[in-house]
């Protein structure tokens, strides 16, 4: 066979990885340092070292994932340019120095890129590299070690920058957004095509991934080298908790590594030159890229046209079959993507392990350089086995940009450069269904729910119309529909939406209070009951047993309950109040706080309510018992407020180690004076009901289990009013609050409250009181 000299060939390779966990900083990792170890591993693989690295005329170092999103602020520091400071470290006198674009695909894009550089002559030898520790990073701001990241060497930079946008402003308006946010739109897809119930599916994937496990099982590179079953993988634990719908945690990539790659490129003459062992050479025979167009531009998300176009033209210009590939690693950030190019090359995955390192979640991902490292482990495989063929696919973004690689050490005889740009056509001519913004009803197509601390935190459904596709996200804040969407399977129901603002938003049901529909989504509420008595609406806390104590789930209800209510033009005024005759509210739940349980609170505040600045109609407080803390910050938060002649009120956050952070500060001093408001503050004094009454706390009392019958009367008169001239009240009231800045005053609380949290005492107060013992104070 006659090889052409001016072939590329890949003649090094290196990887390295850090288990880096403190506390010595001075061993900690960073990106350079290990673009640097792996560029001296993969010199140190081709056999002749120093000779080499004088050869050295480019280095393109891909992006980290700290500078592939705009406007982050690293902890330690930023390296400004990235090449020229590893090349410095290794001693290389280059002509160009690169910083990749941002994407998965960018290792396999650049030894395309650089294969046929090679080939015509524009660069004699081609370090690239990549790495990322965020492990590192993590680990250090946990234990507040100091590291620092931003050291530079000068020289000329060719920064490619972040690339086209990876979402439309109108994807990220309607509720796309990080990966584990996006992904789960194309395995929703591909589930509902194969028509296999979420418990299935998740079976599936599980089983898939286990075999990976085992490949990373086996990898000294591997971050996290353990064997996973899919019983395991399958199962939600506190160590495999749900990341979103269908992932728990390790169905995604992990990106908590400390991991570095390296390649070496040349052509056959230059490597002959420097002595090269032939049986260290490695033949890229065929490879391909393209870019797909926006996520809800794609005609179905349940395939990859980009993919499959890509891997065509990689195998044909290579002259082989999916068959004829004896070792394969397919982009594994989620199991979609192995599913869906494993179709796209006829193969099936139970039959054959894809993949050669272990895969993003279990090798680890690091960043956009994961498949160097798999190009890297394919070449050592293809070395042990001369004859045999490989295939590496990266994907970049949402399975936005694929590039693909075939590989073997058998000589490429009659290389030539392989043209891609038909393919970009043809994914740039797909027709793509209209996008809307509307007030309609769709049938789902896809959805997911994200969660943080086992809590939905955000959310959408993606909804065809007989006019085109629909993307929708919940109100901010809308937990409870968030987890009925997740209790369901929504796929193929109808899905109420209503476009707001610019975006699109999903309605969970028609009215508050109404029975539940047929349709996938209703009203659940586990710590509030509402009714609706006509115009009226009622809220009852419905925690007794915790003297209707709120935590955070109950805070998001009631803030969902409260935005429906302002929504709703048939409700006028409401009412709360709490379940049981001891207490209208007694507070945060400080069990649960002293727990370390889930502390969050929506943007509207305490209840839902505290916060709320922009409200238009009345709510009246029917104070049954104790308001204690947040409860009679709930209290001092409503328009009016009526209470049992039992009742009675306090602040006493102080003696827990807190303070009245819910406005109660801010709004008793308003209400009833600066001295007779410092006094219930800082003592934590308890008030009658009747003394509440005589300072203006409450309006007026009521007999004993009269309280919630008296707010009734009270809402009658105001229902009997104008609705609109009460509204036009309560807006001119709310332009009084921003004139007073009672909504500024209220911002200052959240970052005092923060530190207040980090103190001895704060951690002393709460666990005494429910530890039921005095608090040792140590002011500190």
């Amino acid at each position: 066979m006659t090889i052409d000299p001016n072939t590329p060939v890949l003649i090094g390779v290196g990887q390295v990885v850090s288990h880096w966990d403190g506390p010595d900083a001075a061993s900690a990792p960073d990106p350079i340092s290990l673009c640097v170890a792996a560029a001296q591993a993969a010199l140190a693989d081709t056999g002749i070292g120093e000779d080499l690295a004088q050869a050295i005329d480019v280095i393109a170092v891909v992006r980290t994932i700290l500078d592939s999103v705009a406007g982050t602020r690293p902890p330690f520091g930023r390296c400004a340019n990235p090449p020229a400071t590893v090349a410095a470290r290794l001693g290389l006198t280059v002509r160009r120095a690169i910083y990749s674009h941002v994407g998965g695909d960018q290792p396999q894009a650049l030894v395309n890129e650089f294969a046929e550089a090679i080939f015509a002559g524009e660069a004699q030898a081609v370090l690239l590299t990549g790495a990322e520790a965020t492990s590192a990073m993590k680990t250090a701001a946990r234990r507040r070690i100091k590291l620092d990241w931003s050291h530079s060497a000068d020289g000329e930079m060719e920064d490619r920058g972040l690339g086209k946008p990876l979402l439309s402003a109108y994807e990220i308006a309607n509720g796309l957004g990080h990966p584990t946010q996006t992904y789960p739109i194309f395995e929703q897809a591909l589930r509902a095509r194969l028509g296999m119930t979420p418990e299935a599916y998740r079976r599936m994937i599980s089983e898939l991934w286990a075999a990976f496990s085992e490949v990373a099982a086996a990898n000294p590179h591997a971050q996290f080298p353990a064997s996973r079953s899919a019983d395991y993988l399958s199962t939600a634990s506190s160590e495999n908790y749900p990341v979103a719908e269908p992932y728990l945690k390790w169905h995604v990539a992990q990106d908590a590594v400390n991991q570095g790659a390296a390649l070496i490129m040349t052509s056959v003459r230059q490597a002959r030159a420097l002595g090269v062992d032939p049986g260290k050479w490695i033949y890229l025979h065929g490879y391909a890229q393209g870019a797909d167009r926006f996520v809800t531009e794609r005609p179905d998300l349940s395939r990859s046209l980009a993919m499959d176009l890509v891997l065509q033209r990689a195998l044909g210009s290579a002259g082989k079959a999916p068959e004829a590939l004896t070792h394969i690693d397919l982009y594994s950030c989620f199991p979609c993507a192995v599913l869906i190019a494993a179709e796209c090359l006829g193969l099936d995955w139970r039959r054959r392990v894809l993949t050669v390192t272990g895969g993003l979640p279990f090798f680890g991902g690091p960043g956009n350089n994961y498949s160097m490292h798999a190009i890297a482990s394919l070449v050592e495989r293809l070395r042990a086995r001369p004859g045999d063929y490989g295939l590496v696919l990266a994907n970049g973004g949402f399975l936005s940009k694929e590039a693909a690689g075939v590989y073997s050490a058998a000589p490429k005889e009659n290389w030539r450069p392989v043209a891609s740009d038909d393919l970009q056509a043809k994914l740039d001519a797909q027709v793509s269904p209209p996008l809307l913004t509307a007030s309609l009803e769709a049938t789902v197509e896809s959805f997911t729910v994200t969660y943080g601390k086992a809590q939905p935190q955000r959310g959408y459904v993606l909804g065809r119309t007989g006019e085109g596709r629909i993307l929708a996200r919940p109100r901010r804040g809308h937990r409870a529909t968030l987890a009925a969407l997740a209790e369901s399977d929504p796929i193929g129901q109808p899905a109420r939406i209503e476009a707001c603002d610019g975006a699109n938003l999903l309605l969970p049901s028609d009215r508050l209070g109404d029975p539940p529909s047929e349709r996938f989504l209703t009203r659940r509420f586990r710590y509030v009951s509402v009714a609706r008595r006509g115009r009226l609406l009622e809220v009852t806390l419905n925690r007794p047993d915790q003297f209707n104590a709120l935590h955070s789930a109950a805070h998001f209800e009631l803030h969902e309950i409260w935005d429906e209510f302002e929504r709703d033009p048939d409700l006028w005024a409401a009412i709360v109040t709490g379940a049981g005759d001891r207490a209208f509210c007694s507070g945060n739940d400080l069990k649960v706080t002293a727990q370390g349980g889930d502390m969050s609170i929506p943007h509207s505040g305490f209840a839902g309510l505290c916060s709320r600045l922009d409200r238009e109609k009345p709510i009246i407080a029917a104070v049954n018992g104790v308001a204690m803390g947040g409860g009679m910050e709930i209290v001092l938060a409503c328009d009016l407020a009526v209470a049992d002649e039992r009742a009675s009120f306090a602040l006493p956050e102080v003696k827990v180690g807190l303070f009245a952070a819910a406005g109660g500060v801010q709004r008793l001093t308003r209400q009833i004076g600066r001295k007779a408001a410092m006094e219930l503050i800082l003592t934590g004094k308890r008030l009658t009901a009747e003394q509440a009454l005589h300072l203006g706390v409450i309006n007026a009392t009521a007999p004993a289990g009269q309280a919630l019958q008296a707010a009734r009367d009270l809402a009658d008169a105001l229902l009997a009013n104008s609705p609109s001239a009460i509204r036009a009240t309560r807006q001119a009231l709310n332009k009084l609050d921003e004139i007073e800045q009672l909504g500024a005053a209220l911002d200052t609380s959240g970052p005092i409250f923060d530190r207040l949290t980090r103190t001895r005492d704060f951690k002393e107060g709460v666990t005494a009181f429910a530890e039921k013992r005095p608090p040792q104070w140590t002011n500190s």
